[in-house]
């Protein structure tokens, strides 16, 4: 069975995607702000230009828990984005503190009530009110599949708003045919082979879908044989997104074992092999 799924599927590190791991700001009392303190925030910009810029660093944020199978909860939380490298790259000849203070003279007042402990931190840009430096901030502003780290069984959720950041607790994916790649992850058949072969278990804890266990998960490759499985594995997708758009406790059941049979059909596994995939024992 095993060379069956490996033989038909290719390893997500040689697709063309990519995955990261969620923010890190070593201070997320600072960082991590609620959205009264956002509100309060933009409430006391003394300018419409001062709020606007303000507004634009500040991002939604999903923790790791925040992320369910095909959805999230947000808890209205928000992280404040000043990558390492944008205060050297706009203050011009003008001293960092000096225009950092003057750019955002609102949100400062906020981060310099953490200014001794945000400067103590190992994960700090430039200066002590930037984040740590990151290649990908950009990433998190497209669309993306999010996961939380540890988790019971698949919960891989879909971000189509292109809006929210997650916290290290959590990963992103980012690339092409997502809503393909989504149900493969939330399938019966992906949780079956992820936690025989390839995750770190903790016992009644969960699994951890560590970014380079998921990389060598084997996804059918897509070809001009079973494009047609896949748009239907797509449409299933667009329908539980959909219905849980309008409703968070929307039974997705129905879709799911459509999801899972259409997989079984990529791999071309027998009613046997089938069988024993869903009575396998999960511990």
């Amino acid at each position: 069975l095993k060379e069956k799924i490996e033989k038909i599927g290719k390893p997500l590190k040689d697709w063309d995607v990519k995955i990261y791991r969620g923010i890190l700001t070593g201070l997320n009392e600072a960082f991590i702000i609620t959205t009264e303190k956002r509100a309060e925030i933009l409430r006391n910009c003394k300018t419409e230009e001062e709020r606007k810029r303000t507004e634009k660093i500040i991002k939604p944020i999903l923790r790791g828990r925040d992320i369910k199978r095909y959805y999230y909860e947000w808890a209205g939380l928000w992280i404040i984005v000043i990558p390492a490298g944008w205060t050297n790259k706009n203050k011009g000849v003008e001293k960092p503190e000096v225009f950092i203070e003057k750019t955002f003279p609102s949100l400062m007042n906020h981060l310099k009530n953490f200014e001794d402990a945000a400067k103590k931190r190992q994960d700090k840009g430039d200066y002590w009110w930037e984040l740590r430096h990151c290649d990908y901030y950009e990433e998190f502003e497209k669309e993306k599949i999010i996961w939380q780290e540890l988790a019971q069984g698949s919960q891989f959720a879909y971000d189509e708003n292109k809006k929210f950041f997650v916290s290290n607790t959590a990963y992103i994916l980012t690339g092409k045919r997502l809503k393909y790649l989504i149900g493969y992850l939330n399938s019966r058949l992906n949780e079956f082979v992820f936690e025989k072969w390839y995750c770190t278990k903790l016992g009644s804890l969960g699994t951890r879908w560590l970014h380079q266990h998921v990389l060598e998960i084997p996804v059918a490759t897509i070809n001009s044989f079973n494009e047609s499985t896949i748009k239907e594995i797509e449409l299933c997708v667009e329908k539980i997104i959909n219905a849980n758009k309008k409703n968070l406790t929307f039974n997705n059941s129905k879709y799911e074992n459509q999801i899972n049979q259409l997989i079984y059909k990529l791999y071309s596994l027998k009613e046997h092999e089938i069988k024993f995939i869903e009575n396998y024992n999960y511990v």
